[in-house]
């Protein structure tokens, strides 16, 4: 076999590992969107609110547990300007949105620290709120 079709071969297989590095991250990618699109579902559902500035936090559960956090205001306003109600949401995508878990509340003007919650209901909110 001659030294060209050896790097050929090589640049070939490179090539090829590259295109399927490509595809699965595509694919894992549009899983994740997937997901965030029905964890917002999930949130305006549940709050019978259709606000547009929810904050997502996929990692205080663990980055890749496809566990999220997703916390907005209770009444009209600008962000964390009033009362956050933050739900703990996991599972399957069922009919555009996922289960909730749990949650707390937390007052305006603050960012979701342990501290500062309140009102923790459902099994993932338990441990979360102070005591």
């Amino acid at each position: 076999m001659s030294r060209q079709a050896i790097e050929t071969t090589l640049l070939l297989l490179v090539g090829l590992l590259l295109a399927v590095a490509t595809v699965n991250d595509l694919a894992h990618q549009a899983h994740t969107n997937h997901r965030l699109n029905a964890d917002l579902a999930t949130w305006r559902r549940y709050t019978h609110h259709d606000f547009r500035n929810v904050q997502i936090d996929q990692e205080t559960l663990g980055i890749g547990s496809e566990r999220e956090i997703l916390c907005g205001n209770t009444t009209a306003g600008p962000p964390r300007a009033k009362t956050q109600i933050c739900l703990v949401i996991w599972g399957a995508v069922q009919g555009g949105v996922r289960t909730v878990h749990g949650g707390w509340y937390t007052p305006p003007h603050t960012s979701d620290l342990p501290a500062r919650r309140y009102g923790c209901f459902g099994p993932a909110g338990q441990g979360r709120c102070p005591r």
